[in-house]
């Protein structure tokens, strides 16, 4: 997959037809999923470029719509995802001012037809593109005959009476459901972060943590105790985590901790992975440090019984 940030670069490096789709993707949730595999599909009948069309950063947070919107995957997880599928190319459009203000016949001649050589467009029910976000399924259906190509609609996805959409699956990942957010993504949610030191409580008391300093802007899962798995350069391991503030050692700032089963390296300044596959508990300010520590022999070995039972189903991210 060839990886393209500039339109320049675009107009460069295409230089076949292509079938394309475009949106935010954020988390990737199996509605952009089905939208991606439909362009994978339509290239394999066509003989089409593959094509996925994104934006960076959301066009809600520069918009003003929702400025303090955390993100459910980086850049770098979204691109990595989309490469596994075998798109030939992904786009990250920067979105600017200078983008929002252009309108959706602009967007469609200039970018889509001109620089990404499009034939054919497979659009979400819902998505807009272009000023005032006139850029939608009627409009490109419109235009579609004068400009020489197609335009199909994919329909959403639900889970039963469910809806997907990025909005839902932040909601249950902020309320801590990551079994259902899990879902909706097809693979388990996970936070990727640098270990920095800590006040090293956990050693003290038995459980000693890596504390991750997540990359910024990504959403946390809601405060409580959670069964995951913790990578580290490569390798799995079984793993108890807690996002919290510690409560019983007084105020402390948010923090994401994973006591990783069975481990004992030094791993500061590594970049880690931490997936949750199931939240054991909400954070509890205890009465005292061996009713603390009492709790955290309860969690482990509640998570490690977890975690035995599914085995690889939980190693599964992107």
């Amino acid at each position: 997959m060839i990886t393209i940030h500039t339109l320049e670069g675009a107009g460069k490096s295409i230089h076949s037809p292509c079938v394309v789709t475009l949106g935010n993707f954020d988390g990737i949730h199996l509605g952009h999923q089905a939208l991606i595999d439909r362009v994978l599909k339509v290239s394999r009948e066509s003989g089409f470029s593959s094509c996925v069309v994104t934006y960076d950063p959301n066009p809600a947070i520069v918009l003003g719509k929702n400025p303090e919107m955390k993100s459910l995957m980086t850049l770098k997880d979204k691109e990595e995802w989309i490469r596994k599928q075998g798109i030939d190319f992904l786009i990250v459009l920067p979105f600017n001012q200078e983008l929002a203000e252009m309108s959706a016949e602009t967007f469609l001649e200039e970018i889509l037809l001109k620089q990404l050589k499009t034939k054919k467009i497979v659009i979400g029910y819902n998505h807009c593109f272009g000023k005032g976000r006139r850029g939608n399924y009627e409009l490109l259906k419109e235009y579609a005959e004068n400009l020489n190509y197609t335009v199909e609609r994919v329909d959403p996805v639900y889970l039963g009476e469910i809806k997907l959409s990025s909005s839902y699956v932040r909601g249950l990942i902020g309320e801590g459901n990551v079994r259902d957010a899990k879902n909706c993504l097809n693979r388990f949610y996970s936070v990727t972060g640098i270990v920095v030191g800590g006040h090293k409580r956990g050693r003290a008391i038995g459980f000693p943590t890596a504390n991750v300093k997540p990359e910024a802007n990504i959403l946390l899962p809601g405060v409580g105790v959670y069964a995951g798995y913790t990578n580290v350069e490569g390798k799995e391991y079984p793993s108890m985590i807690n996002v919290g503030r510690n409560p019983t050692f007084g105020e402390n700032p948010l923090t994401v901790e994973s006591n990783i089963f069975d481990f004992e390296k030094e791993i500061y300044d590594l970049t880690i992975r931490i997936t949750f596959t199931d939240r054991l508990r909400d954070e509890v300010k205890f009465s005292g440090v061996e009713n603390l520590i009492s709790q955290l022999k309860k969690d482990e070995a509640n998570a490690r019984e977890i975690l035995k039972s599914k085995n690889a189903e939980n190693t599964v991210y992107l």
